[in-house]
């Protein structure tokens, strides 16, 4: 019972009707036999029996608690204070049991009332998914379906003033988009046909129709509630140490409550330090914390899988990030073709869009939109490979296509035109691919992207929050990331690597004492993400397998975000400390108090549960933290191409 709250995972709706209509009438009935006996009242032992009849109320619960789990052979908080319960009865002290008893279930609601402010808010995000949504049919017809009922690939219509159901592509129409609910941006944001939407956020002044690609608990609203659903299953390292010297509270106080009872033959005394004993306030210190700042967090639409990956942030000393897709925009576009000798550039654009036709990389997309702006027909492959921070491959009419980037680049026997095409490319920062038939070079394609405009400032913020190694580890050809990293101020970087080589270099740093942070958003990122302290997906750009190797996403690509995420994690480990030794502080007076009479049964229940609100509303106070004057939330600079 009172003991609950510090279970982890323990998310029910903890505050309801029946427990607090419960423990009311357990509190009149005390309050009726205190009056009883203070007023001298007869039958007199009515006063006795209205003590009790509270103590059942009240306090049978928390002996249940104690005796359940005895029998599952786990320690539980429950046990001090049923001792306390029982040893006030057999003393004969009916209304001190029936008023300690009290006092602690309604603290136990107390702090959770302060506790569920966060859960609270999730249950609002899980509201904001409407209950229906309106179908189109194959036949252009609409109806109303359950959101319950939805697939991938349905096509629904939004309409001005409803919320988006389920994550998904714009294929026809444009609105502006509250998006606050889930990626904390404030202002709302224009949608158009290819753009994505999340489920939750709501269209304000346009009709459109959406392409559904994410449904139920997959989308980005549903993410963000389960992650926070198991934030306090996931919890930092500090509540682990917590809970390794939680486990000798009970035999310890148990032991000073009889050294107390031994002492001054004071049975009041011992029963005073066995409520003052329960350490609530300590074994929540670290979980409410945990939740506070995974909700928080997810409000300013950063989803972090639980309370030990955000402890981590906090320690990073280093942040490596991938290039394309994760520093720049991941949109680009083929500003250059040169095709070899004897080949045309339809040719050559044919052969790339039909290698590059299967793979999810943003450079892939790059060539298909040139093959369609071009109104090239990419033939379709007869097989297709993908070969991680190399290349892909696909076999057409008997013969294989390769299109590839600097690895590929490196093997290939170029004749003058290409060379100088590549070089070229290379200087002026494009991304230079390589497209081979059979071996042969057809020609090259030099690919553009853009800097995100929050990546400079972020870089900067990093810098200013103590993080010393900042670097790039990209598999572009080495001009077009030394391109990259001058414009961000970014000193180190690691050009023409295969996957094999990021999770190398990301163990490299930790060899050498650095707590690494690494940033990406593809399948060839996903070692170096699994490798690192603390891996970092872009959560709207960034594959599944990315996505589901990290310990954190980033809802929109927003890498400003990221130092205020290291601010966040930073005061969640702040306030775990303060927590915790508010909890051994109130505990030790209590029970100093206590054993020196100083404190009656009920003082000492009111001064326990004073020290277990405080420890929660510290907690809450993460949860309500404002990002202003954050460094990871400068303003944004223009775009640097």
């Amino acid at each position: 019972m009172i003991g609950r709250f510090a279970s982890p995972g323990a998310y029910k709706d903890l505050v309801d009707l029946k427990e607090f209509t419960s423990c009311a009438l357990g509190g009149v009935l005390a309050l009726g036999s205190w009056m009883w006996g203070h007023f001298g009242w007869q039958p007199a032992g009515m006063a006795m029996a209205l003590a009790v009849a509270s103590v059942l109320v009240n306090g049978l619960p928390i002996v249940w608690g104690a005796l359940r789990g005895l029998f599952e052979k786990r320690l539980n908080v429950d046990e001090l204070v049923s001792l306390a319960i029982v040893a006030s009865m057999i003393q004969g002290e009916y209304l001190t049991a029936a008023v300690v008893a009290f006092i602690m279930t309604l603290g136990s609601l107390v702090e959770e009332i302060v506790s569920d402010s966060a859960r609270k808010s999730i249950q609002a995000l899980a509201r904001m998914t409407p209950d229906t949504a309106t179908l189109i049919e194959a036949d252009g017809q609409r109806r109303q379906a359950r959101v319950s009922e939805l697939a991938v690939g349905d096509r629904l219509e939004i309409r001005p003033g409803e919320r988006v159901p389920v994550d998904g592509r714009v294929v026809a129409g444009i609105t502006a988009v509250d998006e606050s609910s889930v990626t904390g941006e404030a202002m709302p944001v224009n949608r158009g046909v290819g753009d994505e939407v999340l489920a939750g956020t709501l269209s304000y002044n346009g009709v459109i129709e959406i392409e559904a690609t994410r449904v139920g608990q997959d989308t980005t609203l549903g993410t963000v509630i389960r992650l926070v659903t198991e934030a306090e299953a996931h919890r930092p390292r500090a509540a682990r140490v917590v809970d390794a010297y939680a486990k000798w509270f009970t035999p310890v106080v148990m032991s000073l409550a009889g050294l107390a009872w031994w002492a001054s033959g004071d049975m009041d005394r011992a029963v005073a330090v066995l409520v003052a004993g329960c350490p609530c306030a300590l074994l929540m210190a670290a979980p409410t914390a945990a939740v506070a700042a995974v909700a928080r967090a997810a409000r300013w639409g950063i989803l972090v899988k639980g309370g030990r990956p955000l402890e981590e942030v906090g320690r990073v000393d280093a942040v490596l990030f991938d290039k394309t897709g994760t520093l720049t925009l991941g949109d680009p576009m083929v500003d250059e073709t040169v095709a070899a000798p004897g080949v045309t550039a339809a040719e050559l654009l044919a052969a790339a869009a039909c290698a590059e036709e299967h793979s999810t990389h943003p450079l892939a997309r790059a060539v298909l939109r040139a093959a369609a702006r071009e109104g090239v027909a990419a033939p379709r492959a007869e097989a297709f490979l993908s070969e991680a921070g190399i290349g892909v491959k696909a076999r057409l009419g008997g013969c294989e296509i390769e299109v590839g980037g600097a690895a590929l680049v490196r093997n290939a026997h170029l004749p003058p035109v290409l060379s100088q095409a590549l070089e070229t490319a290379a200087a002026r920062g494009a991304t230079p691919l390589v497209v081979l038939r059979d071996g042969k070079p057809l020609g090259i394609l030099a690919v553009t992207d853009t800097i995100r405009p929050a990546a400079r400032d972020s870089v900067a913020a990093l810098r200013a929050l103590g993080v010393s190694r900042v670097g790039i580890l990209s598999g572009d050809h080495d001009r077009s990331v030394a391109g990259v990293a001058a414009a961000l101020g970014i000193s180190e970087s690691w050009p023409g690597l295969k996957p094999a080589d990021k999770p190398r270099i990301v163990s490299d740093f930790q060899n050498g004492g650095r707590r690494v942070m690494f940033v990406g958003d593809g399948i060839n990122d996903a070692p170096a993400l699994a490798k690192a302290d603390v891996g970092v997906a872009m959560g709207a750009a960034g594959t599944d397998v990315a996505l589901e190797t990290a310990q954190v996403a980033l809802t929109r690509d927003d890498i400003g975000r990221l130092p205020l995420l290291i601010g966040l994690s930073r005061r969640m480990r702040l306030v775990i400390k303060v927590n915790i030794a508010l909890g051994v502080l109130s505990n030790g007076l209590a029970v100093f108090g206590s054993s020196y009479g100083l404190l009656s049964p009920i003082a000492a229940s009111v001064f326990h549960n004073a020290g277990s609100i405080l420890v929660v509303m510290s907690s809450a106070a993460l949860f309500f933290a404002s990002g202003r004057g954050e460094p990871g939330l400068a303003p944004a600079r223009a775009g640097v191409r």
